[in-house]
């Protein structure tokens, strides 16, 4: 059976670490905390680390934690905000640009310049905190939205600009996540009304295009197939639900036809799996034994779970590999894939500590 083996664990956060986000490459991971920073990190040895990581270690308790060798922070952005920042991302096409965006209400774009980050544009309009921030695939387009149960589209441009292009208000409480689909304009939110909603463009319009019902309590994120067929999403009911898009013909409302998506849950992974609400979901590029990838959760029962996804239309999900306590008795907040090197995981905890792992 499969398992994760811990490779190195970054320290360097004072409170709570949120999300971690990878850039394109799979050798830069941006990080952010409660402690209102965040951080970029690399390997020493660059992308060499992954083919050669050196010896798996247990992870640390308390305050024995430190950054392992094979790990460096190249920069901390302290104060990046007057408040937690709740979530950051690397635009796609780069190593040195990110967004993060806090519970102070604000979004904001950060440039390297010189080794450092430099904040080149900050983004106002969410009324109180905003909870997460996506990129586009082609980076032209930025997803933000918040506790004032609003969703935000905003257009790059050029030269640290950015133009709010609509303000969707469809969902009737916070909006917990945001996530693009990786090779369309499309954008998924997930709320605390229990619902998940697809938006899309139709001439620079952007409207409700499917309502995705069937979690029974707070819908906290989702993550799409490598190849963007299917939808995982997870939720305080302890499940984590498939979604498959199905084709629906356009509708029209007498005056023109406006484009529809239709999305049917094909597998559940039932509430018996998690004895806690899951936060985090994330899913990797196919791999050996799992040709649909592999889907991880992170869970406020302190574990990290990884499932093999198998199937063709039905997607089915097969427990591969469990760590419980992966961050102490800390929930964890957030896990990610590398983009370029699928079986290595990372994950954060409410023990503020960010840590590597490798599934083999």
């Amino acid at each position: 059976m499969p398992q994760l083996r811990l490779f190195a664990e970054l320290a360097g956060h004072d409170d709570r670490v949120w999300q971690v986000s990878w850039d394109k490459t799979g050798t830069r991971l941006a990080t952010c905390s409660g402690d209102k920073s965040a951080r970029v990190w690399a390997p020493v040895a660059g992308s060499s680390f992954f083919d050669a990581p050196g010896t798996a270690i247990a992870p640390s308790t308390g305050d024995s934690a430190r950054t392992s060798a094979s790990w460096q922070c190249l920069d901390t952005i302290d104060n990046a905000h007057k408040r937690t920042v709740r979530s950051v991302c690397f635009e796609p096409g780069s190593q040195t640009t990110l967004a993060t965006a806090s519970f102070d209400g604000t979004t904001a774009i950060w440039a390297q310049e010189d080794g450092s980050y430099e904040c080149v544009a900050t983004l106002e309009g969410h009324e109180n905190e905003a909870k997460s921030v996506a990129w586009s695939p082609g980076g032209q387009l930025l997803a933000t939205c918040g506790r004032d149960k609003s969703v935000w589209i905003w257009e790059a441009t050029g030269e640290g600009d950015f133009d709010c292009i609509s303000v969707l208000m469809e969902h009737t409480q916070d909006v917990k996540a945001v996530v693009w689909h990786p090779s369309q304009e499309l954008l998924v939110s997930f709320s605390y009304d229990d619902s998940i909603r697809v938006w899309q463009d139709d001439d620079d319009d952007w409207y409700c295009a499917a309502v995705l019902s069937g979690h029974s309590s707070t819908v906290w994120g989702g993550a799409f197939s490598h190849d963007g067929r299917f939808l995982a999403s997870v939720s305080d009911d302890r499940t984590v639900r498939i979604w498959a898009e199905q084709k629906k013909e356009a509708q029209s409302d007498g005056f023109y036809y406006r484009p529809e998506v239709s999305y049917q849950c094909v597998s559940v992974v039932p509430e018996s799996v998690h004895a806690r609400a899951i936060y985090s979901v994330a899913w990797s590029a196919p791999a050996d034994g799992a040709p649909l990838g592999f889907v991880a959760t992170g869970c406020g029962d302190n574990s990290v779970r990884v499932f093999s996804a198998t199937g063709d239309d039905k997607v089915e999900l097969e427990l591969a590999a469990e760590v419980q306590n992966a961050h102490g008795l800390s929930d964890i907040n957030c896990v990610q894939w590398n983009p370029q090197h699928p079986r290595w995981l990372a994950t954060a905890g409410d023990d503020a500590i960010v840590r590597i792992w490798y599934l083999e």
